[in-house]
């Protein structure tokens, strides 16, 4: 059941993120939905799945986007093993956690990806970038995480069983 879901979630957030995310953009800044995905699992189910999750992911986001740096295979998984080894010691997963942990990574790589783009021509200023494109996706990838980390602490505490909260 877990890797239908998985295979789901690859097959379908990239046709979201074309589809959806241009419909969602606030001044020409989009979130990325394959970083804060991959983020929520490895918060939720650790590193290893993160790491793998994040293979594929990157993989199918590099394949259609028609770009030939294969950027997001490398670096998704990066970013969601952090977050499987950020959430390793965890007790409980607060909404602060992870917005944060969202927010530095967004932020990670945003700056990656201009440095990989300032290496290959030409482009604006860092600073410049930094103020107008990746703190702005940052902060609305983090506000994207936050809604869907709300949906599915939703989620799970519906589906508990109410023989698992008595203590007999």
């Amino acid at each position: 059941m877990k890797v239908l879901g998985y295979a789901a979630l690859i097959l379908l957030l990239v046709p979201l993120q074309v589809v959806l995310v241009d419909r969602i953009s606030i001044f020409d800044i989009r979130p990325d939905l394959a970083l804060v995905a991959v983020c929520l699992i490895g918060l939720y189910c650790g590193e290893m799945e993160a790491l793998l999750a994040g293979i594929a992911i990157g993989f199918s986001q590099d394949l259609f986007s028609g770009g030939g740096q294969w950027v997001n295979l490398c670096l998704k998984p990066i970013l969601g093993l952090i977050a499987g080894l950020a959430s390793r010691n965890l007790l409980n997963l607060t909404w602060l956690f992870a917005v944060g942990l969202i927010l530095c990574l967004s932020v990670l790589s945003g700056t990656i990806m201009y440095l990989l783009k300032a290496f290959t021509g030409p482009g604006a200023s860092f600073f410049l970038a930094a103020r107008s494109i990746i703190l702005p996706q940052a902060c609305y990838d983090a506000l994207v995480g936050l809604a869907l980390l709300k949906l599915l602490q939703r989620r799970r505490v519906s589906r508990t069983p109410q023989t698992a909260l008595s203590y007999e």
